[in-house]
This record gives C-alpha cells, sequence and structure tokens, in this order.
C-alpha cells in the first residue's frame, strides 16, 4: 500500500463511523480494530523496504505559488510510528468495544479515529507544513475526547489545551525559523541541512523552541499537569493518547530533530536535565496517588521522562534506549491502562484504598497485571528490562564533564528505585491488600480481557527474540544517526546498569515490606496543591487581570474607544509630516494634482465635517454626514474613477437610511452635556483632517505608479480578457482578498440577525404619534400637511408606491445591467447589488407598516449561498491549477470567465446584508409578533 493511500483511507473512518455507530453502537471498535490491522498488514510490502535500508516516499503538489508539497517519506523510525498507533490502536478499539457503555458513542470513535489519522500523518509528514498541521490535529482531537466525558472534563480539557497550545505556537515559531534559516519547506533536506553546523546561535534557539514543544506533548516539567488531568477522558483514551500515541508525539518530534540537534549543547542540558529530573518527580508522584488512573498517569510521566534523557544524550546507545523503551512502554503501559479499567468495571472502583483483594476472583488478570508491572519496573526476562538497561547504559555517556554521566545515571537509579515501588503498589493495592469483601466482584469477560492482556504478554516473547526488534530499531537509529544501533540483547553479562537494577529491587523489596507505613506518610502529598488546581489559579488571576483592563473601555460610549486611536493616529501623521519636511527631500507634485473643482469639494467637505461635530440634532449629523459623503462621491468623479465612485454614491445613500432606521429608537437630540466637549471634537475633527490632508499631499500624492499597478495596466486586459481594471482586480488577480472580505460581510450580516433577534424594541400604536406629540410644543412640526401625513402614512405613500411600479422593474434592470458589464465597464457584482439594494429600500419605505421585505429565511439564505457560491468558484480553479484560478471561455461567441461566477456571489451577499440591516433594524416587533395589517380607512 503506498503511503498516499494509507493517509486517505485512514481520513475515510471517521466518516465511516458515522453510519458504523448508527447500526453498531459501541461494537464499532470491532470493524474499525479490523480495519487497522488490515492497514498494518497492507503496510508489509512497504516495511519490508524500509527494513531493507531503504526509504519510501511519496510526493504531490499543494501549495505551488510556496513551494509546499504533500510530501510523506517512511524511514525506519516513522515504521515504527505507524505500527504502534495502528497496532495498538487496533487493540484499544477492540476493547473499547466490551468496555465502553451500551449507545451510540459516536463522538468517542469519531475523534479517536481522527487522532489516528492525524498521528499517523504526523510521523509520515516529510514537510513542515504538514508536520505542524498534523500536530495540531492531535492536540485538538486529544481535547475533544477529554471535554466529551462529562462535566468533570471540561475544565481538564481547556487546561490541557492550553499546555499543549505552548508546545504549538513553539513548534510554529520553530518550523518558520527553520523554513528561513534552510531554504525550504521539506523536512529531510532541512534536517541535512549545513545551516546547523554553520550557524550555532539559529541552531540553539530551534533546538530550545522544538525541545519546549516536545516537552509540552511528552508532559515533561513544567508542562506535566495535563497528562495527570487528563484522565477525566475514558480509559481507552488514556489507553490510545496518553500512553501510546499522543505523548508519543512528543517523543517522535524530539527523536526526529535529534539528527540535527545531537550535539547541540542546549539540546543535550535541556532534555537530560529535564528528562531525569520528570522521571524522578513523576515517579514520585505516581507512587502518593491512590487512584490507579492517575497512579498510571504520573508512571507515564516519569517513564517518558527516561525517554527524553536519553534522546538528549544523543549517543547511538542512547538513542537505541530511547527507541526500545518507547516501544516497550506503548506495549505495557497501554495494556496496563486497559488492565485498569478491568479492574474498574470488576470493582466498581479504582481506589486502592478501597479495591477488594481480586487475585481469588481474577487469577488471569492479576497475572497479566504482575507481568505488565514486571515490565514497567525493568524486571528480567521482559522487554522492558532490556530497554530499561539500554537506558541506564546509556546515561554514562552523557555528554559533558567527566561526573555528568555517573549523576545522571545515579539520577536515572533512584527514579528507577521509586518506579519499582509504585509498579508493586498497583499490583499489591489492587489485588493483594484489599480488604473490604469481594462481593459482586467477577471476573472481566473475553472481549474486554484479551485486547487488554495482548500488548502486555507480547513483551515477554520479544524479549527472548530479540531479533524481532532489533533490525526495526537498527533502522529508526539509523534514520536519525546515520550510524548503526547499539546491539540489543537479553544478557550483557555483569555491567553497572545491572548492578544498578539489583540495588534498586533490593531497596525496592524492602521498602515494601514497610509499604502500608509508606503509604500513609506520602498518601497525605508532599505539595500544597497539585498542577491542575495551580493551573486554575494561573487561570483566575488571568481572567480578573483582564476584566480589569477591560473595565477601561466597558462603557457604551464611543468616546472612550475611538478618541483615544485618533489622537495617535493625529500624532503619528503630524509627526510624519513634519519629518517629512524636516528632511527636506520631497519629490514634486504630480501633474494635474489640483482641479478647480478640488477647492469647491474641500470646502463642502470641510463644514460638512463642522456641521457634524457641532450638531445638536442626530438627524442633523446625520445629514451633514451623508453631505460629506456625496461630496467625496463628486470628487471620486471627478478623478474619473466611475467604479468607486457608483460604490460610494450607492453606499452612502444606503447608509444614510440604515442610520435614519437606527436613529428611531434614539433621542432626538445628542445631548453633549457640555459645551467644551463639541469644541473638542471639532478640534480632533480639524486635526486629524488636516494631519490626512498634509500626508495625503505629501506622500500619495507625489509619487507615481506602483510596479503593481504598471503591471495591471499593462498586462491586466491581456491576462483576463477584460476592460475594467477595477473589477478584474477584485475578483481575478486578488479574488483571494476579496473572497476573504465576503466572509467578513457574510459574518456581519449574521451578526445582525443574531443579535438583533434577542432585542425586543418598544411598540408604538400608533407608531408616529408620539413624536408628532412630542415635536410640536418644540415648534418642530407646525404644518398640518406634515402632521398629516405622519398620522396618515398610507394616504401619503400612495404617489411612492404608484412611483415604484416603473422605478423598481428600471432599477432592477439597471443592477442586471451594470453586473453584466462590469467585466468590461464600470460596475460590477458589488454596484450591481447596491442598485438593488436601493430597490429594496424603495420597496421598504414604501410600506406604511413595519414589515420584512422578503421571508426572514431569505437574508441568511443570499448571506449563506453567496458565500458557498465564491467558495466552489474557488474550488472550481482546480480545474486548470489553483484555488480562484479563473477559467475563460466563449458563450455564443461572449467572453465569459467563472469570475462571473465569483461576482454572482458577491452580488448575492452583498444584497442579503442589506436586506438583513433593513428587515431587522426597520422592525419594531419581535419576530414572535405577526405583523398589523395595513389601515385601509385612509
Amino acid at each position: 500500500m503506498t503511503l498516499m493511500w494509507l493517509l486517505a483511507l485512514l481520513a475515510l473512518v471517521p466518516v465511516a463511523v458515522v453510519p458504523l455507530t448508527s447500526v453498531l453502537g459501541r461494537r464499532t471498535g470491532w470493524p474499525v480494530a479490523a480495519l487497522f490491522l488490515a492497514l498494518a498488514a497492507a503496510m508489509v510490502p512497504a516495511a519490508r523496504t524500509v527494513l531493507d535500508g531503504d526509504v519510501v516516499t511519496q510526493s504531490v503538489a499543494w501549495l505551488p505559488a510556496l513551494d509546499v508539497n504533500l510530501t510523506l517519506r517512511l524511514d525506519g523510525l516513522g515504521l515504527i510510528f505507524v505500527m504502534i498507533a495502528l497496532v495498538i490502536g487496533a487493540a484499544v478499539f477492540a476493547y473499547s468495544a466490551a468496555y465502553l457503555p451500551e449507545g451510540r458513542e459516536l463522538g468517542f470513535y469519531l475523534w479517536m479515529t481522527a487522532f489516528a489519522f492525524g498521528m499517523v500523518g504526523l510521523v509520515l509528514a516529510d514537510d513542515l507544513v504538514l508536520l505542524f498541521l498534523c500536530w495540531e490535529l492531535t492536540s485538538l482531537a486529544s481535547f475533544l475526547l477529554i471535554a466529551r466525558s462529562g462535566s468533570g472534563g471540561q475544565a481538564a480539557s481547556v487546561r490541557t489545551l492550553f499546555m499543549t497550545f505552548i508546545g504549538g505556537i513553539t513548534l510554529l515559531i520553530a518550523v518558520a525559523l527553520t523554513i528561513v534559516a534552510t531554504g525550504t519547506t521539506s523536512l529531510s533536506e532541512a534536517l541535512g541541512s549545513t545551516v546547523w553546523d554553520d550557524r550555532p546561535g539559529i541552531t540553539a534557539v530551534i533546538a530550545a523552541l522544538v525541545a519546549i514543544a516536545g516537552f509540552t506533548k511528552a508532559a515533561q516539567f513544567p508542562f506535566h499537569p495535563w497528562l495527570p488531568d487528563a484522565m477525566a477522558a475514558a480509559t481507552p483514551v488514556s489507553a490510545y493518547l496518553h500512553a501510546a500515541a499522543v505523548v508519543k508525539a512528543g517523543i517522535y518530534l524530539m527523536l526526529r530533530f535529534a539528527e540535527a540537534f545531537s550535539d547541540v549543547g542546549v539540546w543535550n542540558a535541556m532534555l537530560i536535565s529535564v528528562g531525569l529530573f520528570t522521571a524522578a518527580m513523576g515517579a514520585l508522584f505516581a507512587f502518593q496517588q491512590t487512584d490507579l488512573k492517575r497512579l498510571m498517569a504520573y508512571s507515564t510521566v516519569s517513564q517518558l521522562g527516561l525517554i527524553t534523557a536519553a534522546i538528549g544524550v544523543g549517543t547511538p546507545k542512547a538513542l537505541t534506549a530511547a527507541v526500545i523503551h518507547t516501544i516497550a512502554h506503548a506495549l505495557f503501559k497501554s495494556g496496563l491502562f486497559m488492565m485498569v479499567g478491568v479492574v474498574d468495571h470488576a470493582a466498581g472502583t479504582r481506589d486502592t484504598r478501597r479495591l477488594p483483594a481480586l487475585r481469588k476472583v481474577m487469577p488471569w488478570s492479576f497475572a497479566t497485571m504482575v507481568v505488565g508491572t514486571a515490565a514497567m519496573a525493568g524486571l528480567p526476562p521482559l522487554l522492558g528490562f532490556v530497554s530499561k538497561e539500554t537506558i541506564l547504559a546509556s546515561m554514562l555517556e552523557a555528554p559533558g564533564p567527566a561526573w555528568v554521566g555517573p549523576v545522571a545515571l545515579a539520577a536515572a537509579g533512584m527514579g528507577a528505585v521509586l518506579t519499582f515501588a509504585y509498579s508493586a503498589k498497583i499490583v499489591f493495592g489492587s489485588f493483594v491488600d484489599g480488604e473490604r469483601e469481594i462481593g459482586d466482584s467477577h471476573g472481566p469477560s473475553a472481549a474486554l480481557f484479551i485486547p487488554a492482556a495482548l500488548p502486555i504478554w507480547a513483551g515477554l516473547p520479544l524479549a527472548f527474540a530479540l531479533g524481532v526488534v532489533d533490525v526495526p530499531v537498527s533502522r529508526a537509529v539509523e534514520a536519525m544517526s546515520g550510524v548503526a544501533s547499539y546491539p540489543l540483547h537479553l544478557w550483557h553479562g555483569i555491567t553497572p546498569e545491572l548492578l544498578v537494577t539489583a540495588a534498586v529491587v533490593a531497596v525496592g523489596a524492602l521498602a515494601m515490606t514497610q509499604r502500608k507505613a509508606l503509604y500513609r506518610r506520602l498518601e497525605r502529598g508532599l505539595l500544597p496543591g497539585t498542577g491542575a488546581e495551580a493551573l486554575e489559579y494561573l487561570f483566575g488571576r488571568a481572567g480578573r487581570l483582564g476584566r480589569s483592563l477591560a473595565q477601561m473601555v466597558a462603557y457604551d460610549h464611543p468616546a472612550r474607544h475611538v478618541v483615544p486611536a485618533l489622537i495617535v493616529l493625529s500624532v503619528l501623521l503630524g509627526a510624519g509630516t513634519i519629518g517629512v519636511l524636516a528632511g527636506g527631500d520631497v519629490p514634486a507634485a504630480q501633474p494635474g494634482l489640483w482641479q478647480p473643482v478640488d477647492w469647491g469639494l474641500l470646502a463642502l467637505i470641510t463644514l460638512g465635517v463642522i456641521g457634524t461635530s457641532l450638531a445638536d440634532s442626530r438627524i442633523a449629523a446625520t445629514v451633514y454626514l451623508g453631505g460629506v459623503g456625496i461630496a467625496v462621491t463628486v470628487q471620486l468623479f471627478s478623478l474619473g474613477a466611475p467604479d468607486v465612485g457608483l460604490t460610494q454614491l450607492m453606499v452612502e445613500v444606503l447608509t444614510v437610511l440604515v442610520i435614519m432606521l437606527v436613529l428611531r429608537q434614539l433621542p432626538a437630540r445628542i445631548g453633549h452635556p457640555y459645551r467644551t466637549h463639541r469644541r473638542a471634537a471639532l478640534t480632533l475633527a480639524l486635526t486629524l483632517g488636516a494631519g490626512a490632508a498634509a500626508a495625503t499631499w505629501l506622500l500619495t500624492g507625489r509619487r507615481g505608479k506602483s510596479d503593481p499597478a504598471e503591471f495591471y495596466l499593462a498586462e491586466g486586459t491581456e491576462v483576463t480578457g477584460g476592460d475594467n481594471l477595477v473589477n478584474v482586480i477584485l475578483v481575478e488577480f486578488r479574488a483571494l482578498d476579496t473572497l476573504g472580505e465576503l466572509a467578513v460581510l457574510g459574518l456581519a450580516g449574521v451578526a445582525i440577525i443574531a443579535v438583533l433577534r434577542t432585542v425586543r424594541t418598544r411598540t408604538l400604536d400608533p407608531p408616529n404619534r408620539v413624536e408628532v406629540a412630542q415635536l410640536r410644543p418644540q415648534g418642530r412640526l407646525t404644518d398640518p400637511q406634515a402632521e398629516l401625513a405622519l398620522s396618515d402614512p398610507q394616504s401619503n405613500l400612495l404617489p411612492m408606491q404608484l412611483l415604484l411600479r416603473v422605478l423598481v422593474p428600471a432599477l432592477l434592470v439597471l443592477s442586471a445591467v451594470i453586473f453584466w458589464r462590469g467585466h468590461n465597464a464600470p460596475g460590477g457584482g458589488f454596484i450591481a447589488a447596491l442598485v438593488a439594494s436601493a430597490a429594496v429600500a424603495l420597496v421598504y419605505l414604501s410600506r406604511p407598516e413595519d414589515r420584512a421585505v422578503g421571508p426572514r429565511a431569505l437574508h441568511v439564505g443570499l448571506i449563506g449561498g453567496g458565500v458557498l457560491i465564491a467558495l466552489v468558484t474557488g474550488l472550481i480553479g482546480y480545474a486548470d491549477s489553483s484555488f480562484l484560478q479563473p477559467l475563460h471561455g466563449y458563450l455564443g461567441g461572449i467572453h465569459v470567465s467563472t469570475s462571473l461566477l465569483f461576482d454572482v456571489g458577491v452580488y448575492a451577499a452583498v444584497l442579503g446584508l442589506v436586506m438583513a440591516a433593513f428587515d431587522r433594524l426597520g422592525t419594531d416587533r419581535p419576530d414572535d409578533v405577526p405583523a398589523e395589517p395595513a389601515r385601509e380607512d385612509a
């Protein structure tokens, strides 16, 4: 099977579990397990190629413009981790079919299989971008699997996501720096680059970042609290993700980059010191636990610390130790986690203080637990003994002064003593020391027991047949170091590491004779709190700090938000202008920069700004603001920009109408409490305007056409076949930008609908009589005809309704013409949609009552449909080369392109947004109140 097919089939598994869980429920684990075993078997030809010393690679173009390829690579190291993900995954899925409660369990199987896809993608990725994406996918899947575990898992999932988020950020920075430093996104090429030897500074920085990323996933200090926290998830999740897979993603990352960093001092120091400290700390915390799952979690932290320290040593023997212990740990720890679930099912508890002595009821489970914990403690003749001995031996090769090796060996030995102690606690606490009556405890079913026992018992024959794993381990070490691995043997003779093991067993056995006294002393805890409590404290402090900062602007007062930004902008514009003038090198202004009409427009705009700033009436301010917009529109037309001018004109008209709808719910007067506020607003407006004008005059008005502008003018028509450069830039050259803006526009429309749907505004009956009564005493409304028009809107609107019978069809035809001609003449989807929106506005204004224009669902349909059409247009571009690549052709002799379809999406989304604004802002009654029928008595 090719690597691409493996990844594709794994990507389809989450899709397949949706119908499977509806039919089989929790028993979906059986077909998924069978599929994983079949995929592992299908990988045998590729595995043989790798074991023969070759590398299997496959690559397809992914992002050609960025030189990013979807490249997969299988070498010795990747083969081991792929087989762990598939084979251990098969055992866990088979176990899940019996362990999970009766039910569909869609979420469990969906995210477990999604994680498997991400894990395999991570270890096969030979592209740094793909590596990072798969890394993040494993984090998200882990988060979702913990979060679905009920109320107890929600807080734990957030803390876990926070920890792994730190690793994601550091890995992203490391990936970016690696690409910049090596000039390639290929992982294998980057690791083989000479940059690591030539530039020690950047090498040390990237090595530290990768180490931190690895620490977060592999639960190394100080990022270790997430792993015990994750025990809120179901036992199969812990067995797969938190024993054999997700934590191994961190180990894989460090092993993969060991090729480049094994001789980097920062890398060696960080991994050895943090790894050994974590090993001892995790072992001590494990011995303190009374919950078997949390004990297993801390023991995992400890075991991963040993592997991390071995990677930090970086010699062939150390890397061999890291790889073989990764295999051994995946086997015995996944099995032990599942056996904890077996114990929990049988006794109804995981608390060692409450468990009965189960060895008589569950003899096979007792034997399996003994073998598993013996492998974890590193006792012969198990694979765990071979791997632990190799790790202890590798500590003597730690780089640095001569004393570093013995100290590292002593530290690892101390951790091993505690490992022996907590391993014995598992056996004694769950099968021997229990004082409670057995009661309803019963032996496990075969469907539950066999998948849990198989990984544990596999370590016994593998220890006697090391040739089975010797070649894969050797190929993995060669992939990292380029040299042969350290030979693996069950018996190496009398060696320092064997003497350490003997001392560990002796001290551990002696401690176990006093185990109950040790339990009473250590189970009380050595620290005032846990890592999870420390994280919660930090979250709480950060939340309080955030809320205190938010209080600075947490007021419904625009001045508190806008004024500081405008002041800073004014200062920057003034300083920039002064700096340019002080430099003395001011280029000459472009010819024809000033036209006579500009002076008149400048005067009108200035008066409009002054009027807006000083206005006491909201309606007057709106009129002044609209006048400024119309003056700017005239300016655009005078500059020869009809597309932008048409857009500005329609936006101004519709904006004024929308503002008027909003003003219906606000007081008539702005109500400045002090005259100084108006003066301050006027001063700020004039200062900012003067600064912007000066910057425009000095910079924009004194430079020629930019290189992109010259390209568009010279090549735009030939490339696109369209003469309207403004339109073709928007829908072809920079269509991705337009798609992003379209998505933002669509979200704005949905936000209008969602927010205003929750607001129940006041209803006036009749709506305008209150305003009339309020206005007459102020002298604002003295014309009887005007009063009659407000009190009897039906009669007043008859002329407008008659006019619309001609005007609305004319606007719709005009909208269609503007849309069709946009490719070659002023127009396009955006302007055409605004013209159609004007027709919608006129229809709305011609109605005497508040009533939506069209069905409510039409707004969302237009917005969502418009964005969807634009996306589909982008996907059509793949028929040629890339996303949003326009395709050209002729229809009846008329040149057409897919950009026309893209413009249809723009048209629909803009029209939907305007309709949503009018229907939501212009209607006083909520959605659940029916509209009043129009009065016919006028």
